[in-house]
């Protein structure tokens, strides 16, 4: 009875606190309700517990079903993936208001630099760009948004906001773009769906590649404005010339990086290869020349593997010259033998090819139907990953160097016929690039085929003839004519013609790839008739390109390492080729040569003497008794005759076998043992002691 009473009380003191507490809820107390009375005593059945309260996460996750998958034991697998369609959407206008983001906080800046001071615009503006360039170092994909605004800030009219962001776009574009090309993608792709990672890295890469092509037309048309071309124009500025070679400096750091294999190369070399159209005329572009020459001579040298930069540089070069009318100094010429990819080509197909033999059918090893099938597939896939890596086969290597090759040698043979017709003295690009050509084709020229062969010999003879038919003398001529008179260029450009002829005949004969026998005994008279001339040049010993010692003061342009031989050096390299290189050297011929180089050793300096002297005893060691007869009289009192000199003869070409050279007499021997120099007077003695007949025997 008592627990029934109970149980009746605790029902009645639920009814009173339920009517107290719906009172409360109608005059807005419920949150008030003072709970003192119920002893601290808690009603758990009617309060709500806090975990209650926690709002609900709605499920955004789609389930998508893939495709099953079999288990090693034979059961199927069920695989179901999660896909968050709604996220996707939300963050599409996220990101074009981070697109525009850009553009509101420029005309805040805007408004805020006109209250600052330069010292503290350009510290906020330094500040700025480290800022940029730190959150694209930190996370590329996420902070994209930065290298769009670092790039505008580039093209700012402030000099110095445009100066800072140029140049803190070269490390901030070295670390991002990839050692390779970005392909654009295609309508297909843009309409495929993707994850949300691939949608997000491709996102990266667009906005990398648009942003470098701006980039590199912003560098391109600062580039334009230099010193030199700048002289006579009063409208641009210190500041836009100050730009213009920082633009292409920083054009030289990207060439010389991991972006050479990146998008948008050719406008990057053509960037550095516009500066060499012309030879600077300013002080201050001469550092940016040279070191543009240098940079592509790098990148020549560089390229040894694979090929596809060379012959992207050759070409966008050989462009500019023509484009110039080969109005560029002799230093961009000298560039393409910087050219190591063609260091190991051999187009004539002379290397030792041996066939390789095949294996003996007992010594073949027993395959299976199923491992040939097994060894076809795996060479199917190799194949497949080669494709895939851009692996650079050796027939392509080969491709691009008979392409580069070619482009070579036509630029030659066009600098060549256009410098031939202007031998009289006249004002020609082409005639001041004879030397740099001509030193380029003594070292590509084996390469040629023997048709592209005969072109350059053709165009070598007619440059030669030219030069020597204007100071040749001539019946119709007045008396006040110069006749054999030649400058110091002209002879240079004989000698390298006539070295020239010899190197390309001579490596084509070794190679055994030429099916006849070339005369070149025009230009052995040729040398014989310009002995004379060379004797009276006042700069034998001195190189093309310093007569004098060079003023350490002054701005000139660093002196490559090719065309430097002296007329003295040309004259031995010659001498070589004919008698000891080629089958051109014969008794006549030796005793003619060694009369006319006695006659220039009374006139040539100490050096040259001494080397003549040299060769001459070369000379008499090879042909022995044939010549020794010049140093003796007694033996020639036979009347065979007197001896031609070959140069007073008009309208007639020498003849050195019919100038009885045998007859001749060494007198200048006399002259010479009386020479000032100790080492000449040593020599001509030790050349007349060996002469004698007999002497080993008295």
């Amino acid at each position: 009875m008592a627990k029934r009473k109970n149980k009746q009380q605790d029902i009645e003191k639920r009814k009173k606190l339920k009517q107290q507490q719906d009172a409360q809820l109608a005059t807005g107390l419920f949150n008030n309700v003072d709970n003192s009375d119920q002893e601290g005593e808690v009603d758990w059945e009617n309060e709500e517990m806090d975990y209650e309260l926690v709002p609900r996460k709605a499920n955004t996750k789609k389930l998508v079903e893939s495709l099953p998958i079999k288990k090693a034991d034979g059961t199927i697998e069920r695989v179901v993936r999660e896909v968050e369609e709604e996220q996707e959407q939300e963050e599409e206008p996220e990101q074009e208001q981070v697109e525009e983001e850009p553009e509101q906080e420029e005309e805040k800046e805007e408004e805020v630099e006109e209250t600052l001071t330069p010292q503290e615009r350009l510290i906020q503006t330094k500040e700025e760009i480290a800022e940029l360039g730190s959150k694209l170092i930190e996370d590329p994909e996420e902070n994209i948004s930065c290298l769009t605004r670092l790039r505008k800030m580039s093209e700012s009219k402030n000099f110095m906001t445009s100066q800072l962001s140029i140049l803190a776009l070269i490390p901030i574009f070295k670390s991002l773009a990839p050692s390779y090309k970005i392909r654009p993608l295609t309508d297909a792709e843009k309409r495929e769906k993707v994850s949300k990672d691939v949608a997000r890295l491709r996102g990266f890469e667009q906005t990398l590649v648009v942003n470098y092509k701006a980039y590199i037309d912003l560098l391109s048309k600062y580039s334009k404005i230099s010193y030199s071309n700048s002289m006579n124009n009063n409208k641009i500025t210190s500041d836009q010339l100050k730009r213009g070679n920082i633009a292409l400096k920083a054009a030289t750091e990207l060439c010389l990086s991991s972006l050479r294999h990146f998008n948008y190369r050719d406008e990057l070399f053509s960037i550095v290869i516009r500066r060499l159209n012309k030879k600077p005329q300013h002080a201050e572009d001469l550092p940016i020349f040279t070191k543009s020459v240098r940079v592509l001579e790098t990148l020549l040298k560089d390229d040894e593997e694979h090929g596809d930069i060379t012959f992207d540089v050759v070409k966008i070069m050989s462009k500019s010259i023509r484009d110039k009318n080969y109005r560029v100094d002799e230093s961009v010429i000298n560039v393409f033998l910087s050219l190591s990819l063609l260091e190991d080509y051999d187009p004539n197909n002379n290397k030792d090819d041996t066939p390789k033999l095949k294996m003996r059918k007992k010594d073949r090893v027993h395959l299976s139907k199923k491992e040939r099938k097994a060894r076809k597939e795996r060479k199917e896939i190799e194949e497949e990953m080669k494709k895939a890596e851009q692996a650079v086969t050796v027939e392509e290597r080969e491709k691009y160097q008979a392409q580069v090759l070619k482009m070579v040698l036509t630029l030659y043979l066009e600098i060549l016929k256009a410098g031939s017709h202007s031998t009289d003295g006249k004002s020609n690009e082409a005639t001041l690039l004879m030397g740099s050509v001509l030193e380029g084709l003594s070292k590509f020229g084996q390469m040629s085929n023997f048709d592209l062969l005969g072109d350059f010999m053709e165009v070598l003879r007619e440059i030669m003839t030219d030069i020597v038919e204007e100071h040749s003398f001539n019946d119709d001529e007045d008396d006040s004519a110069e006749g054999g008179m030649y400058t110091g260029k002209q002879l240079r450009t004989v000698l390298l013609c006539i070295a020239t002829s010899f190197s390309l005949v001579l490596n084509h004969n070794s190679m055994g790839k030429l099916p006849m026998t070339i005369d070149l005994s025009k230009f052995v008279s040729t040398l014989y008739l310009i002995l004379a001339d060379l004797s009276l040049d006042p700069d034998l010993e001195f190189s093309h390109k310093t007569l004098r010692l060079a003023d350490p003061l002054s701005n000139e342009i660093e002196k490559p390492a090719v065309n430097v031989s002296t007329k003295s050096e040309l004259l031995l390299r010659c001498l070589d080729f004919i008698f000891f290189r080629s089958k051109n050297g014969t008794v006549p011929r030796a005793t003619s040569f060694i009369k006319r180089l006695y006659m220039l050793c009374l006139q040539t300096p100490e050096k040259t003497t001494l080397a003549n002297l040299k060769f001459v005893g070369k000379l008499v060691t090879r042909y022995d008794e044939g010549i020794k007869g010049l140093w003796n009289t007694e033996e020639r009192i036979s009347g065979e005759g007197s001896y031609v000199l070959g140069i007073e003869r008009l309208n007639k070409d020498v003849d050195l076998e019919r100038s009885n050279s045998g007859a001749a007499t060494l007198w200048e021997n006399v002259l010479l043992d009386k020479h000032y120099a100790n080492m000449v007077k040593d020599g001509s003695r030790s050349l007349m002691k060996n002469s004698k007949p007999n002497s080993t025997n008295r």
